[in-house]
């Protein structure tokens, strides 16, 4: 709403009456020139590896130490 009433500076009644692929059509005009895009499925999957979210370990989760210590 923010893009479409303030940036594109559309009036209410056009901007409900866009459809989404009108309104994904007007973002593309604001999008940064040279934006790449994400990381491919290997990439991804090699950098969940290497940053894991819940490292393996009795030293990766000092947290628990806390709780146990209560």
């Amino acid at each position: 709403m923010a893009f479409g009433l303030g940036r594109l500076g559309w009036p209410p009644a056009v901007f409900w009456a866009a459809s989404p692929r009108e309104i994904a059509a007007a973002l593309q005009a604001y999008r940064p020139a040279g934006l790449g895009q994400g990381p491919g499925r290997s990439e991804f999957e090699a950098l969940m590896a290497a940053h894991p979210d819940h490292p393996t370990g009795p030293a990766s989760n000092p947290s628990s130490e806390v709780l146990h210590a209560r």
